[in-house]
């Protein structure tokens, strides 16, 4: 039983690193990256920007550069990504979860308050 579970635990470790490798060398690619505005907000020390259609975006990286700009308009430069989640604990099913993440690659200040619709 001991050995069936850790064989899983080495093969799921192993198949997230695989995509990570992958999803790693898929974001070189310029083609994907785009720019976004809207209100940044931090809560629990995790970002988010709401846009003026009122979708937030939950984004990961820079978050030196992202403290400054909390409450302010922004834009922000990168692409989507899907973040993994796992708080499975030893011999219990799978409670990974994917999250879809925007990875930001540079801020941009654009107000000193957010604009609404």
């Amino acid at each position: 039983m001991y050995k069936t579970l850790m064989l899983t635990l080495v093969l799921l470790i192993s198949a997230v690193w695989l995509q990570a490798q992958d999803a790693g060398q898929m974001g070189g690619k310029k083609s994907g990256v785009t720019t976004i505005e809207g209100c940044l907000q931090s809560s629990g020390g995790k970002y988010t920007l709401t846009k003026a259609d009122g979708t937030t975006v939950t984004l990961s990286s820079h978050a030196n550069e992202m403290i400054h700009h909390v409450g302010h308009q922004v834009q922000v430069t990168g692409m989507p990504a899907v973040k993994t989640v796992d708080t499975t604990q030893t011999g219990t099913e799978s409670s990974a979860k994917e999250i879809p993440v925007f990875r930001v690659q540079s801020i941009k200040h654009v107000a000193d308050t957010c604009t609404t619709k």
